[in-house]
């Protein structure tokens, strides 16, 4: 124990409060505004298509919104739009479904809720409108915000480092999304067009 570290010695001497636990920062990558609006050639013309569609139409908008999350993942279930003159910061309310697969048991359903921005690239989602989908979180809630521009770094940074549980969905993973279901320039216009009737 004489050649022994310091450490063993406070070890053997303490025991478990002896010692003293690592501690690292936890880092937190924001990402930038180019970061959440790249795309490829196929995905930029699909969102400049949304936007022109629901350009002078927000409340639209959220119904397309709606459709994205449920491709995105098919277990985002039932939602509700809201009405536009009552929506008290969420323009959708649905489900997560977790199900086992079997039949005997039933699914475990998440409350969300669907706050929809479609903003030109120029236009970022600030601070306000991400609080106030925050603020309209219920208890087991948890919020989507869903945009064809970006998040603003400091609304964004706030949502990570207070570890609000919002999932945030940004024109890059809209971009994504549409590839992945098979939506681009020949058909993007059929597939809105779907979501009005």
């Amino acid at each position: 124990l004489r050649c022994a570290p310091k450490v063993w010695k406070d070890f053997i001497n303490n025991g478990r409060e002896g010692i003293t636990p690592l501690k690292a920062k936890r880092i937190l990558k924001i990402p930038n505004k180019y970061e959440q609006l790249q795309s490829d050639n196929e995905g930029i013309a699909c969102l400049q298509a949304i936007r022109n569609v629901y350009a002078d139409n927000p409340f639209g908008f959220e119904r397309c919104a709606v459709d994205i999350v449920s491709k995105m993942d098919t277990h985002f279930v039932h939602f509700d739009l809201t009405r536009p003159w009552r929506d008290g910061g969420r323009d959708a309310l649905g489900y997560y479904s977790i199900q086992t697969g079997g039949k005997a048991n039933h699914p475990l359903r998440i409350d969300c809720a669907l706050e929809a921005k479609c903003y030109s690239p120029d236009t970022s989602v600030g601070v306000r409108q991400m609080s106030r989908l925050i603020s309209r979180i219920r208890y087991r809630q948890f919020g989507i915000m869903v945009t064809t521009s970006f998040v603003d770094s400091q609304a964004y940074k706030e949502v990570v480092e207070d570890g609000h549980p919002i999932l945030i969905v940004t024109a890059s993973d809209i971009g994504t999304i549409l590839r992945n279901n098979a939506i681009n320039t020949s058909n993007v216009h059929a597939w809105l067009a779907n979501l009005v009737t």
